[in-house]
């Protein structure tokens, strides 16, 4: 069968784009002829970062160049959907195809014949950034990109789910039914450091430093727990500096912050005691299970995909500042409790493996 992967922003290099690796080696291994469509972007880069050698030598590329706007910030998203419907139309003829596999944005999909497959994180996600304002303004300027949205669902045969959460709200939102396949999570990277069994009074977080993760609540809990270290392992975009700027300044000296070179996440990750994450709502959420997987007890917050990583026998959920505390005190004062929390999230971690992935997405293409 020829496959097409559509993914267009490779250079993102996220949890969407381990998606993307997987998915081409769960079609290879299985015997399809493999094309992927995207931006240009630095393959030898992109397989250093990922551990994947030679990635892209098992697959027919067609690159065009990256998106870049021409009327500066105003109408970004309609500027980036016009921009890559022009070149993926170019790019797809109707007849090339036996199966579209689209591993990132539903507005990518292209317009042909062939069977389409959309994994899916969160339906029209742009809309979502804007939940807290209901202003006229937004629902008019997003109304034009969710009617094309649905115009793409209509032509997705397979719709998958990054976790239960998104399957709910593609439902909702597309009227929908869709299959959970919980994304590959690099888990053997980490399961390692799970055998380390003396951790320090510490307490770690990873992820991008912006406001929608709420890097401020983790600055907060140090405030209310001062005897315990807190690290945040964090990137940054010259969009967020503002926001980091802000935590530092009215961090408390509990409180560090890494700008994260990998090595740096893994050697806190295998002396923290636990893992606090406090976004709300976060789709599904890799860095939790690296962290169960290095032996961390995961302290998440109480909403979304990670209420389906994190089950009783394996940390904790909160929905408040002051349970999140407690349940920190519990994890210092108790090492036996935070050993066989340890134990029981790395051997959690397992089930979100790579392999568990390509097994489910083989049997995807199979039936497709």
């Amino acid at each position: 069968m020829k496959i097409l992967l559509v993914h267009p922003r490779l250079s993102v290099k996220g949890g969407g784009e381990r998606v993307a690796i997987h998915s081409i080696l769960a079609a290879t291994k299985a015997g399809h002829q493999v094309s992927l469509l995207s931006e240009e972007f630095d393959e030898a880069s992109f397989e250093d970062f990922y551990g994947c050698p030679g990635l892209f030598d098992r697959v027919n590329r067609s690159y065009y160049p990256a998106f870049k706007p021409v009327l500066g910030p105003r109408f970004l998203l309609y500027q980036r959907l016009i921009y890559h419907w022009l070149r993926i139309k170019k790019a797809v003829s109707q007849d090339s195809f036996d199966m579209v596999l689209s591993t990132q944005d539903i507005g990518y999909v292209p317009s042909t014949r062939a069977h389409v497959v959309q994994y899916c994180y969160f339906p029209e996600y742009f809309s979502h950034l804007q939940t807290g304002s209901s202003s006229p303004i937004w629902r008019l300027y997003y109304r034009p990109a969710s009617a094309y949205y649905r115009n793409r669902v209509r032509r997705v045969g397979v719709l998958l789910s990054v976790s239960d959460f998104t399957r709910g709200f593609v439902e909702k939102k597309w009227g929908r039914d869709s299959t959970t396949i919980y994304p590959p999570c690099p888990v053997e990277a980490f399961s390692e450091l799970s055998k380390v069994q003396r951790r320090e009074d510490l307490v770690v977080t990873v992820g991008r430093i912006v406001p929608e993760k709420r890097f401020h609540l983790f600055v907060e809990l140090a405030r209310i727990v001062p005897k315990t270290r807190f690290v945040a392992i964090g990137s940054l975009s010259d969009v967020a500096s503002t926001y980091y700027d802000r935590l530092k300044r009215t961090a408390p000296e509990n409180v560090s912050f890494v700008l994260s070179p990998l090595r740096k996440v893994r050697g806190l990750l295998g002396r923290a005691m636990a893992y606090v994450h406090c976004a709300e709502n976060e789709h599904f959420g890799i860095t939790i299970v690296e962290a169960m997987a290095a032996g961390c007890v995961p302290i998440v917050h109480d909403s979304g995909g990670p209420r389906e990583i994190v089950t009783s026998d394996v940390g904790f959920r909160w929905s408040d500042l002051s349970t999140a505390s407690r349940q920190i005190a519990m994890l210092a004062e108790n090492d036996d409790l935070r050993r066989g929390f340890s134990a029981a999230s790395s051997a959690r971690a397992k089930q979100f493996r790579p392999e568990v992935f390509e097994s489910e997405m083989t049997r995807v293409l199979r039936m497709s």
